[in-house]
């Protein structure tokens, strides 16, 4: 929480771009997840590097993992070429196909060299029966999450739709 009060503290007395990063860490998180829970994940994550245009998910394919990006930046694509999104240190992707247990809506490509932590599917789900509370934790914060693209998806489309 100090961290939260801090990032926005900070951002109100810097340039636009640092309070667009606060925004982005502030918004994107996984925030109900506790210091506790990240160690716990990041014990059973594997670390994984991705060069530059280098797939970390393919388009319908079945991720086996969630991905936290720990550096580098990656694109969101539906079609080759057509940037729809781009991931910074701190974003999670593969959350939608995990979610509704299915296959990747989107690909997302390393745009730089990247490295993530990958969060292998079914030693979540392990780690969740184990877990109860953290299972609960991390559903609500993705939820969370999720809303708050949807939201700011929608505020662009009418934005767009109104010019």
């Amino acid at each position: 929480m100090y961290v939260i009060y801090y990032l926005h503290s900070a951002a109100r007395f810097c340039g636009r771009e640092y309070q667009s990063l606060c925004y982005h860490l502030l918004q994107m998180r996984l925030e109900y997840l506790t210091s506790n829970d990240w160690a716990l994940l990041r014990s059973k994550a594997r670390a994984r590097s991705f060069r530059p245009g280098e797939m970390i998910i393919v388009i319908h394919s079945r991720p086996e993992a969630l991905f936290v990006l720990k550096s580098g930046r990656a694109t969101i694509e539906v079609t080759r070429g057509n940037v729809i999104a781009r991931l910074i240190p701190g974003d999670i992707c593969g959350e939608m196909a995990f979610v509704e247990d299915s296959v990747a809506s989107a690909s997302v490509i390393a745009e730089k060299a990247t490295e993530a932590d990958a969060l292998d599917l079914a030693s979540l789900k392990e780690t969740f029966a184990s877990f109860p509370h953290l299972e609960a934790r991390f559903y609500k914060s993705l939820a969370l999450l999720l809303s708050r693209r949807l939201r700011r998806t929608s505020a662009e489309l009418a934005k767009a739709h109104s010019s």
